[in-house]
């Protein structure tokens, strides 16, 4: 701080601009230069003592050895003069390189630094995120190539951490950067790291594997999530059926859904549940594994019309369970008495390719009406409208008796015949497929535009992308994730240990439906089948030939027709591959 007294008279009126005008004149003629202000005026003297900030600044150090200018503001200095002043001061080519990191008006200084160029773009970004100016940010670069950060005092981690994550990989590092903060101590960090991905392949964790609890299904193991960082692991993800009864799973071929069904069976045999599938008869032998461990009457992938059997069945029960339910004023299986809930097990319903089971049969209206063709076509229609409605009925109806519907599909769709209600009512979503289109998402997520895409490091990677998709479960963030991977010979040989055995005889007849109530609900069948053996015999001569063990219904002693035949073909020809 400059001083000067100079004589004015006692004349001289302070409050007078032009008194004052004339009185900084002389003191600038007088070759005291310019930027004086008047500091006070003795009347009785006639002497005004003039004041002005010195153009001189003072080099410091601080610590860590980076140079530092401390440069002194003039008395009036605001804080909305902060952009103008560091606009001035970085401009100046005495400062080339140095830029303002603090700005104390009150205190009549501000502090220029030397920073990097990475340091400049580091600080200017935290700052937008933080709503400050740069200056009220201190960003001082680290050996490993990350940032060391002082974080102003509006600094909230709930409200800024999310988004200096995304700045860190986007405007100061790479894909895989993040930031941590310390709002105690107003500290943070900006740590350079590799975007997280999946290995290969994740072992499914047998010892993990569900534990068998009365009255519910525990969790089931499906897969682990996506580090948040490239330095984490990824938290295990589990199909809670109890938050949410219901699943849809969607996905293209070749997405990994076979495995994750399989994975999905496992832990709900080892939980102690009933399994009931249902697929359409031409896909029937890729569930072929788990056939023996299936319930009683539980096997709906011979034909459309048993599969129809099979729900029938189940909802009837569902129903007599509701009713047992509400004789005990219970909401839900786990408040029942223990001796009712031992006899009342979960049953884990597999149903997959259900629009394969929705989609229409063309029916020959040319050919009469007896015609084999026609009545086929017309049965397995009518089969298939039975199958969604009691689909939809035990989605929207029986969500507290223990049942535990998965379904799975390519395609979901009203064109396909899955109603917008009853995908509603599959509370739980996994969309299998790293490369899954908006209108996959669309169809199967509940809010695709919250929930995470897979990153593109992850997508284009062969490897890391197997089996990964995106969940949507009830009562937990959308994620995404991968699935464990086991084969159905390792899941079988752990669930053995586990004293879950496959049945080993009769697994033909006590697996499908009974086959009275099938000819009662379709008794076109009989007349079908009828017309199959007699154009056997025509086909033959007038003797038909001697048909094969497989080419006969074990449970009607009738030869097998349409589906149910093509299926039974295909095992039998696996049968002879296995044994050659």
């Amino acid at each position: 701080m400059q001083r000067m007294t100079i004589p004015v008279g006692k004349k001289f009126d302070a409050e007078n601009p032009a008194h004052v005008d004339a009185a900084l004149k002389v003191a600038a003629e007088g070759g005291h230069g310019t930027g004086w202000k008047v500091q006070s005026f003795d009347s009785k003297t006639g002497m005004l003592t003039l004041w002005r900030q010195s153009a001189v600044t003072t080099v410091t150090r601080e610590d860590g050895g980076g140079d530092s200018y401390r440069v002194g503001l003039e008395r009036d200095t605001k804080l909305s003069d902060g952009e103008a002043i560091a606009s001035r001061l970085e401009s100046d080519p005495a400062h080339e390189g140095y830029y303002m990191t603090r700005f104390e008006p009150f205190n009549g200084r501000a502090t220029m630094t030397k920073l990097t160029d990475s340091e400049v773009r580091a600080r200017s970004a935290i700052a937008t995120v933080l709503g400050v100016k740069p200056w009220d940010v201190q960003v001082k670069a680290t050996t490993g190539g990350g940032f060391d950060v002082k974080l102003p005092q509006n600094y909230v981690p709930s409200r800024h951490d999310d988004k200096l994550d995304e700045i860190a990989q986007v405007a100061i590092g790479k894909p895989g950067w993040y930031f941590t903060g310390d709002a105690a101590k107003l500290t943070g960090k900006v740590i350079p790291s590799t975007p997280p991905t999946f290995p290969s392949s994740i072992p499914y964790p047998f010892s993990k594997m569900p534990t068998v609890t009365p009255g519910v299904l525990p969790p089931i193991p499906i897969g682990v999530c996506l580090p948040e960082r490239g330095d984490k692991q990824g938290d295990p993800i589990a199909l809670d059926t109890d938050a949410s009864p219901h699943t849809q799973v969607g996905g293209t071929s070749g997405a990994g859904k076979s495995v994750l069904l399989n994975i999905a069976i496992a832990g709900a045999l080892a939980g102690g549940a009933e399994l009931v599938i249902l697929d359409v008869p031409a896909k029937a032998i890729d569930f072929d594994a788990w056939r023996p461990f299936v319930r009683r009457g539980g096997w709906g992938c011979e034909s459309f019309q048993e599969g129809a059997i099979v729900l029938e069945q189940l909802y009837k029960e569902g129903n007599e369970r509701a009713a047992t339910l509400k004789r005990y004023g219970a909401k839900k299986v786990g408040e029942l008495p223990r001796d009712i809930q031992l006899q009342m097990k979960p049953v884990f319903i597999v149903v997959d390719e259900v629009t394969g089971m929705f989609s229409m049969d063309t029916v020959p209206k040319s050919l009469p009406d007896d015609h084999p063709l026609r009545l086929e076509a017309s049965s397995k229609n009518l089969a298939k409208e039975l199958i969604r409605q009691y689909l939809e009925k035990i989605a929207a109806e029986l969500r507290f008796v223990g049942y535990r519907l998965v379904i799975s599909t390519q395609v979901a769709s009203t064109s396909t015949g899955i109603s917008t209600a009853f995908r509603t009512n599959l509370g739980n979503k996994a969309l299998l497929g790293a490369r899954a289109t908006d209108g996959n998402r669309k169809l199967i997520l509940r809010d695709p535009s919250s929930a995470p895409q897979v990153p593109d490091h992850v997508k284009f990677d062969s490897n890391a992308s197997r089996g990964v998709g995106v969940s949507e479960f009830e009562g937990r963030d959308s994620r995404v994730f991968k699935s464990y991977f086991a084969t159905e010979r390792d899941l079988i040989a752990h669930l053995a240990t586990r004293g879950v055995s496959p049945r080993t005889t009769g697994v033909e007849t006590f697996t499908r439906p009974d086959p009275q109530l099938v000819a009662a609900m379709f008794p076109e069948l009989a007349t079908i089948a009828e017309a199959e053996k007699d154009a056997n015999a025509t086909r033959f001569g007038a003797s038909p030939r001697e048909l094969e063990s497989w080419e006969v219904d074990p449970a009607t002693g009738k030869p097998l027709t349409g589906f149910a035949r093509a299926n039974a073909a295909r095992a039998q020809l696996t049968v002879v591959e296995r044994n050659s």
